[in-house]
């Protein structure tokens, strides 16, 4: 993996209306001398909390259903094939290779084309093993990944879940009945992962389950407009861990640079 792919992983890879209709109702509540102009005032305040509240309990909804996808994906391993564009739709660069990943908190990302490359985040730290310059970066996990919305996918803590905004689509288009997706069979099911607080390396994360409720692929776009695109292969989801697979082995040759 160059760095340039690597970035996704490591640098990049959740009152206003309902104040104003409380008001509004309470003065319609003390007085008996309203007139129209100001009874319509209230009608519109509370008619925007009730949309408010509809729309925070739909978003509620959408990210249990995300997350509850995602329980049922303690272990996840699986071939891939990448894919990197540009904004022009410029192939950029392709890959392939296994993922696998463990909840909470553990990948192992391994190339095996155009190059042999190695990415381990164990919980704590994240080691990029570069064979080619025989060089291991180590950085801190929850550094690395904070902005990304990748970490949803090995992360069960709320408080990580609640910086990012999460909406269902459906064959890569936003729908506004996710309902009926959902109760399709033949439905692949989207949703698409969105960081709260704007400048980091990922702009938005698609994650796409099949009938199986399988993670089937991954799409990301970047600040630069690229977008990467996983699809995935051979998914398995129950599997023996050997007890080195989050750990790296490095040779005495490798210079190590630890940016902890």
């Amino acid at each position: 993996m160059n760095k340039a792919v690597s970035v996704y992983f490591i640098n990049t890879f959740f009152v206003g209306a309902l104040s104003a209709a409380s008001v509004a109702i309470t003065s319609a509540n003390a007085s008996v001398e309203l007139n129209a102009a100001n009874i319509a005032i209230a009608d519109s305040a509370s008619e925007d909390s009730v949309s408010a509240d509809a729309t925070g309990s739909k978003n509620d909804d959408i990210s249990s259903s995300l997350q509850a996808l995602l329980s049922g994906m303690k272990q996840f391993r699986a071939g891939f094939n990448q894919t990197v564009v540009d904004a022009q739709q410029n192939l950029v660069h392709e890959a392939q290779g296994t993922l696998t990943m463990t909840r909470p908190s553990k990948l192992r990302w391994e190339t095996t084309f155009p190059d042999e490359t190695l990415l381990v985040a164990d919980g704590e730290s994240v080691w990029n093993v570069d064979t080619f310059v025989e060089q291991v970066t180590v950085l801190s996990q929850a550094n690395a990944i904070k902005d990304n919305p990748i970490v949803l996918l090995t992360s069960t803590d709320e408080a990580t879940w609640s910086k990012f905004s999460i909406s269902q689509m459906s064959s890569g288009i936003t729908t506004d009945n996710s309902a009926t997706d959902i109760n399709n069979d033949n439905a692949l099911q989207s949703f698409q992962i969105t960081p709260k607080e704007e400048g980091g390396q990922i702009v938005t994360l698609t994650l796409t389950f099949n009938q199986d409720n399988e993670l089937a692929s991954l799409n990301m776009l970047d600040a630069q407009q690229q977008i990467s695109t996983l699809v995935f292969n051979n998914i398995e989801t129950r599997f023996p861990v050997p007890a080195d697979t989050f750990s790296v082995d490095i040779p005495d040759s490798f210079i190590v640079d630890d940016q902890r």
